[in-house]
């Protein structure tokens, strides 16, 4: 159990504060792997279709390969959504901290906690309403290499989710450590 300390971290030796911290650090982790594997591989996949379709066009009498002009809208939700989620570690969203500046130690805590358990209620909320989309979008499949088209959903989904966990494990990093320490990652951090 997490407990309040108006602002200040929990004692040093405390067992509950190295479990909690592990399991957010072990979370992060997981996060950040993932979302690096899946930019990684949609990257080099759009680029190599992208590249290849633009000299299919000029090569091939039919005028490119069908399958790649399809791909890269499949691929697209997931390179944007693992880019995002590794964003979120780093604190590169759009924010303002006019309000947050203003107040004290305490009441930035207060503050991180009350935003992290929107973003927490919110992203699940949208985490869930994307799965009933990609159930009701499963029939429907794309022309050419007939790919469910559900499957952006289903992208928009693990973003919400994981996203979620982001911020769930920067609260358990600002109770633990306080609110200087609630990203994972640095902006040079972010890349592959």
């Amino acid at each position: 159990m997490i407990v309040d300390n108006g602002g200040d971290p929990p004692p040093a030796g405390s067992a509950g504060r190295r479990i909690a911290m592990a399991a957010a650090e072990g979370v992060d982790r997981l996060i950040t792997r993932l979302c690096r594997f899946i930019v990684l591989v949609t990257g080099i996949a759009l680029t190599v279709l992208l590249a290849g379709n633009v000299v299919a066009r000029y090569v091939l009498a039919s005028g490119g390969i069908d399958a790649a002009q399809e791909l890269p809208e499949l691929l697209f939700p997931w390179f944007i959504v693992a880019g995002i989620s590794l964003a979120a570690q780093a604190g590169g969203h759009l924010g303002v901290d006019w309000f947050y500046d203003r107040l004290g130690p305490r009441g930035r805590v207060w503050l991180l906690h009350l935003v992290n358990a929107i973003l927490i209620v919110s992203y699940l909320i949208l985490f869930w309403q994307s799965l009933l989309l990609a159930e009701n979008t499963w029939v429907q499949v794309s022309p050419v290499l007939k790919i469910p088209t559900s499957q952006g959903y289903l992208a928009v989904a693990l973003g919400c989710l994981l996203l979620a966990l982001a911020a769930a494990c920067s609260s358990v990093r600002i109770v633990m450590t306080g609110p200087e320490r609630r990203f994972t990652l640095s902006y040079k951090e972010t890349g592959p």
